[in-house]
């Protein structure tokens, strides 16, 4: 433990402590279940573990990935279902690999990678297409929130893709995400559901520690 925060300094480590009590406080306020409570403190963990480019963040991030899976299901989520078990897993298994392979031996962190304009030019029509074929099949399972939900799923797709080939940009897409996400989990709760108030905070949470991440790796990495 005392090696994994040796390279921490004193901001990190408070953006990490009001991370875990933002969504511990927010958990008891809504009287949240033990699922929603452990996907959240995985989500801000892994975001975190990511700005500051350390290779257990992926390993983290495929936890989150079931969790956050299980949680979609019992919300009708089904568009995030698919995308994160049959997409998204797959690209953090991808990215241990990739991120093993490039790492940084004396900062102890993955090494940044450039990404070319035909890959540039590849994602943004895959994604245009992506948008069309995942809006059809939510549609087809009569998804809540069908249009923030195909978006979202959009920009994670191209986060999570972009953060497994080491790009600094993963956080940009990652940033929007995280927008997209305080809507899509927000309209429940205004409707009543406050067990899912620390999804929310999560959110809320990830895009102050994206935002840290695109200035960490913009600086560092």
């Amino acid at each position: 433990m005392k090696k994994l925060f040796k390279d921490w300094n004193q901001f990190e480590i408070g953006l990490l402590l009001f991370d875990i009590m933002a969504i511990l406080i927010s958990s008891v306020i809504g009287k949240s279940k033990i699922l929603v409570v452990l996907t959240s403190l995985a989500g801000v963990i892994c975001v975190l573990l990511q700005a500051k480019g350390k290779i257990l963040s992926q390993f983290v991030g495929m936890i989150e990935v079931i969790l956050y899976s299980i949680l979609s299901y019992q919300n009708h989520y089904y568009g995030e279902i698919i995308i994160y078990v049959l997409v998204v897993f797959p690209m953090y298994v991808y990215g241990v690999f990739s991120w093993i392979t490039h790492r940084n031996e004396e900062t102890d962190t993955v090494e940044s990678n450039e990404i070319s304009k035909k890959e540039w030019g590849i994602l943004a029509f895959a994604s245009v297409v992506g948008f069309v074929l995942l809006y059809c099949v939510l549609k087809y399972f009569n998804t809540s929130q069908l249009m923030i939900s195909s978006l979202s799923m959009v920009t994670s797709l191209m986060a999570t893709y972009l953060i497994t080939r080491r790009s600094k940009y993963s956080f940009i897409f990652y940033i929007g995400n995280d927008i997209i996400l305080i809507l899509l989990w927000g309209i429940p709760i205004l409707q009543g559901e406050f067990y899912l108030v620390p999804v929310l905070v999560e959110n809320i949470v990830l895009l102050l520690n994206d935002s840290y991440g695109l200035k960490n790796w913009n600086e560092n990495i």
